[in-house]
């Protein structure tokens, strides 16, 4: 079956039509004329492999990765970098206007990585046993199964290292029970935490120690890592949430504290907060900031980098973001500025405590298009307009999207 290629949609695949029916092809780009074999039927529409390329674009590049088309990782090192960049913005204005109904808003264009490699300073990955060996590695695209690796040519380098040494090292130790593997970088060393199933094997971790080099350090969970981000110290651990291209995040700090335009009398509120990315630069020029996230580590995270940075006017709370909403509500809190950066699901269940809070201004942080643009939509019905978003390349190499949307609340 011939299918052209019309556009790419949020999740990676190319798009055609065979007789009006939808055909979700990965690896396809527009303009592509392919002939493909379809390998699942869904009613309305169908997806299927790529058999032959009869007419390639332009666009279309050698991927790096010998794994790339089976791990799930990566979607896009198929395409040039800077039509990577033209699609994600095309992606983002058509989600935001079907789901969100954001016709007029401003969309600035998209900020690129400086890396378009070698960017990850975090990442998980599984590990298995078979055939009496143990391997390392990531999840297929859309399955269960799983894609041996020994490498990963989008993280750094400290983080590519350890990948590589790890997958030496543990495949001769098939028995060990694991459960993921945590690796975080500072700019030279790589931090691993090994997750095992039960609590025991302190002295085969030990063992193992010696295989990887002094750059790479066991930190059993417990031990924790300094970095700096924009002039200020931060703590964190590898199975702690913490933006993965740290070059992106340094310019979508200084977004929100250019949009937060503060003067120094404002009360802020960080919702989701982590290890305070954005708490701790809004702290420097606001009347005092409440940083909230329900993972306790990442809190106490936050505390010991405001100490570290002398920030006195700073105060997290372990709780989820819903139970603090509700109760500040009953307080009878107010916030002048409400930034939000949730996971993908996005804020639905926070939005209508928000709006009770009455913030002048909300910056909305989202890593999922669909979700922001139904988050927004709610915001408007609850009296509140997004002025303009500008979306971020957090992750070059795939189809995910970070965006930055300012929105302020209706006045009569």
């Amino acid at each position: 079956m011939q299918v052209r290629i019309e556009k790419l949609t949020f999740g990676g695949a190319g798009i055609g039509r065979v007789g009006g029916k939808a055909i979700f092809i990965r690896g396809g780009i527009p303009g592509e004329v392919l002939e493909v074999k379809i390998t699942k039927e869904k009613g309305r529409y169908a997806e299927a492999g790529i058999e032959e390329i009869l007419r390639p674009s332009s666009e279309r590049t050698l991927p790096p990765c010998p794994v790339f088309g089976r791990c799930g990782g990566c979607q896009w090192q198929h395409i040039a970098y800077p039509s990577q960049l033209r699609y994600k913005e095309v992606i983002l204005k058509e989600t935001l206007e079907r789901i969100g109904g954001l016709k007029g808003v401003e969309i600035e264009p998209i900020v690129p990585s400086p890396k378009e490699y070698g960017y990850r300073n975090r990442v998980t990955l599984s590990t298995w046993g078979q055939k009496g060996k143990r391997y390392v590695g990531y999840h297929e695209g859309k399955s269960r199964g799983r894609v041996a690796i020994e490498g990963c040519p989008i993280s750094s380098r400290p983080i590519d290292r350890a990948i590589f040494r790890l997958a030496k090292s543990l495949i001769g130790a098939p028995r060990y029970p694991l459960k993921r593997i945590h690796i975080a970088s500072d700019d030279g060393t790589a931090y691993v935490d090994l997750v095992p199933v039960w609590k025991k094997g302190s002295k085969w971790l030990s063992s193992i120690r010696n295989h990887l080099g002094e750059e790479i350090l066991i930190s059993g969970g417990k031990e924790e890592f300094e970095f700096n981000l924009l002039g200020l110290r931060f703590y964190s651990a590898p199975s702690v949430f913490i933006q993965a291209n740290k070059e992106v995040n340094e310019l979508l700090v200084q977004t929100v504290g250019e949009w937060a335009n503060l003067r120094g009398h404002e009360r802020v509120l960080d919702l989701y907060c982590g290890i305070g990315n954005f708490s701790l630069h809004v702290a420097k020029n606001a009347r005092d900031v409440v940083g909230v996230d329900v993972n306790a580590r990442s809190v106490s995270l936050a505390n010991k980098s405001a100490e570290a940075n002398s920030i006195t006017n700073a105060v997290f709370d372990a709780s989820p973001s819903e139970l603090f909403i509700e109760e500040a509500v009953g307080r009878g809190d107010k916030f002048d500025l409400i930034i939000l950066d949730p996971p993908r699901e996005g804020a639905k269940g926070v939005l209508k405590g928000i709006s009770k809070l009455s913030p002048e201004r909300i910056i909305y942080v989202s890593c999922d298009p669909p979700t922001l643009a139904r988050d927004l939509k709610m915001l408007a019905e609850l009296g509140y307009r997004t002025l303009k978003i500008r979306p971020f390349d957090m992750f070059p190499q795939t189809y995910h999207i970070e965006s930055v949307a300012l929105v302020s609340r209706f006045t009569v």
